[in-house]
């Protein structure tokens, strides 16, 4: 697996959902991923159990193990430049 490095995180309660912006080592400094997950989808890729309020204090090194079980079974985010 890459290197990835989380640019941006935000939880929307309204949505209940989580983006993330993110780069790979394989974008360089130009370039970012985004990606909008669910709570069902955060709570299935989770390594751990995970409950809707915690996404009020996710951080970024729980939201990169989401990300690490979740590209196992999708497709990386079209790069976007800066």
């Amino acid at each position: 697996m890459f290197k990835m490095i989380i640019r941006n995180l935000n939880f929307n309660e309204n949505t209940r959902t989580l983006y993330v912006e993110f780069s790979t080592d394989e974008d360089g400094d130009e370039y970012y991923r985004g990606l909008w997950l669910s709570i069902e989808e955060i709570e299935f890729y989770s390594p751990t159990i995970i409950t809707e309020d915690d996404l009020y204090t996710i951080d970024e090194e729980f939201t990169l193990e989401i990300l690490v079980e979740y590209l196992k079974d999708n497709d990386l985010p079209e790069e976007q430049s800066l």
